[in-house]
């Protein structure tokens, strides 16, 4: 009997091993099948995601380059179109006013490289280069106006009634240079200045630095950005820059966002690891199949619950990594939207409506297009601040706003705050009158956040103050040590019972002379979580109908006497 049962035993193992390999083959095979599957979808989502961002870098730096070339074609259209230039540069030439008006000036107001004013030769008649820079080669100005030729003569053929700015890239001596280029025309052109005639052209240059790049990155959230040269080593989504005759000079690169190989770089290594666990469990059950196999009905059963709870485990982390990516998205979206699709157009309006509106000369009455650009630049401002607003709410709840503190002029701060909003008190008929006290001493804080507060709560009693009347910014140091802000007016007030809540987010008072006030309810509630960063108190008092009085108090260690 004993030698019966060593011959069966090994019989009996035979066939189990032999079952439990073919259990596992096909197994093993599908879940390969499955992750090589996943593995080519996410990978084809993250190149086609990659890709997209790619294409909205590249329409971002084309409009970047387009922007910055309009900007100096109507600086110098506008600087050509006057009556100063034309008497002071053809009519009487002036060796003073010239270097003055359209020299240093317009090199220290538009970071110009250089301006140049040729006659209608083309000999150069007025070159003014920023002092900053080396002295060029001999001959620069003459080699810029013959590498401009092309944007010269289209400057010329422009109506004589009305010029128009022409800019363009060119290359000089091996430099980059971005240049603007109008007819020098008066503004009411007589009967003989209206016949053809080769006219005088005012020219701006801009070169193309590490300055214009940081201030582009900087303006179009293009990280990196760079100029190259050589047409091998630039990137398949760099933007080239053509000269007068439309061959390139150079290309504009940078290192473009890829989130969806950020998102790989999260998710590649959990995601290994749940394929191995996966994996080793499925390795586990098949094995315990085929050693309980004289159980057949207990293991399919506890097979059934393994596969149930695998199946259940395999759902909540696929929809916990949906959720997580939604909400990734969904904030990325949301920031890139604002910054991109927002702030950028934003920027750009208030531009271009600030140039319409300098246009309107003293003496003279506004034209409705003038009017118009006022409305827009004001509501394009208000609506940047509104984004900004909600942006450093974003920062600051999020932990990542950072104070970077330093001694502050309070004194000079309270002057350059009320010149800053002189504007908005001028148009509402509110007036602003400060109360500072003699020998104020200096707040140690963040000058920004500092400013902001100051501006919040200056531009919010401008808001609830009727018209003729009177908003009034105080600070003095108090009896502890400390310093104490202090903003009144006589505006409309808040009722009692909303002025505990008034500091809330999103938080207006509900009465009829603040129903007309604008803003989104975040002006005091950046006041306070400032004033929190900085170990400070807020107070509020109110009477409706009469005015209100909002202070900010901070501790003695943050304040000192001036040194003078």
């Amino acid at each position: 009997m004993k030698s019966e049962q060593w011959i069966v035993e090994p019989a009996a193992a035979a066939p189990n091993a032999a079952s439990s390999a073919r259990l596992l083959a096909p197994v093993l095979a599908l879940m390969l099948a499955a992750v090589t599957l996943v593995g080519i979808t996410i990978s084809l989502a993250v190149v086609e995601l990659d890709r997209a961002a790619i294409a909205g870098s590249q329409r971002l730096a084309e409009s970047a380059l387009r922007i910055v070339r309009r900007e100096i074609a109507l600086w110098v259209k506008d600087y050509a179109f006057w009556d100063a230039t034309v008497q002071n540069i053809v009519v009487a030439p002036d060796p003073s006013w010239a270097p003055r008006n359209v020299g240093r000036y317009i090199i220290e107001t538009f970071s110009m490289t250089a301006t140049i004013a040729i006659d209608s030769r083309d000999r150069v008649i007025h070159f003014a280069l920023d002092e900053k820079r080396t002295a060029p080669n001999p001959g620069f100005a003459e080699a810029l106006v013959g590498a401009l030729a092309p944007l010269i003569t289209e400057a010329r053929a422009a109506p004589l009634r009305e010029p128009v700015g022409i800019s363009g890239f060119v290359e000089v001596d091996g430099a980059l240079f971005l240049a603007g280029t109008a007819a020098i025309t008066p503004e009411v052109p007589s009967g003989d200045q209206l016949e053809p005639h080769d006219r005088p052209v005012l020219i701006f240059v801009r070169e193309i630095d590490d300055a214009v790049f940081a201030e582009l990155q900087e303006r179009f959230n293009l990280p990196d950005l760079r100029l190259v040269r050589d047409s091998a080593l630039a990137s398949g989504h760099a933007c080239p820059i053509f000269g007068p005759d439309g061959e390139p000079i150079g290309w504009i690169d940078w290192l473009p966002e890829t989130p969806g190989r950020t998102l790989i770089d999260r998710t590649l290594w959990p995601l290994l690891g749940i394929g191995l666990a996966l994996f080793g469990l499925g390795w586990l059950v098949l094995r315990r199949i085929g050693k309980v196999n004289h159980d057949l009905r207990e293991q399919a059963a506890a097979l059934h619950r393994a596969n149930e709870q695998l199946s259940e485990n395999a759902a909540q982390v696929r929809s916990a990594l949906q959720s997580a990516e939604h909400a990734t998205r969904a904030k990325s979206s949301f920031l890139a939207g604002i910054s991109h699709e927002l702030r950028t157009p934003l920027t750009a309006i208030i531009g271009f409506s600030q140039i319409l509106k300098i246009q309107h000369r003293p003496g003279k009455t506004k034209s409705r297009e003038q009017e118009y650009a006022e409305i827009i630049h004001d509501s394009s401002q208000h609506l940047l601040n509104l984004v900004n607003d909600i942006l450093d709410l974003s920062k600051i709840e999020s932990g990542s706003y950072e104070l970077d503190e330093t001694w502050i002029d309070l004194v000079r701060e309270a002057k350059a705050v009320r010149a800053l909003l002189a504007h908005e008190a001028s148009r509402r008929g509110v007036s602003v009158t400060l109360d500072l006290q003699n020998e104020l001493p200096a707040l140690y804080g963040d000058i920004k956040g500092v400013r902001q507060i100051v501006i919040n709560l200056l531009s919010n009693a401008l808001k609830f103050t009727d018209r003729g009347g009177w908003v009034r910014l105080a600070m003095r140091a108090d009896d502890d040590g400390g310093l104490l802000l202090e903003v009144s007016d006589n505006g409309a007030g808040i009722p009692p019972d909303e002025q505990s809540s008034i500091w809330e987010a999103f938080k207006r008072a509900r009465n009829p002379g603040l129903s007309t006030a604008e803003g989104a309810g975040l002006g005091l509630h950046l006041v306070k979580i400032l004033a929190n960063l900085h170990d400070a108190e807020v107070g509020l008092e109110s009477t409706l109908g009469q005015g209100t009085r909002v202070w900010v108090a901070f501790g003695p260690e943050r304040v000192r006497s001036l040194v003078t």
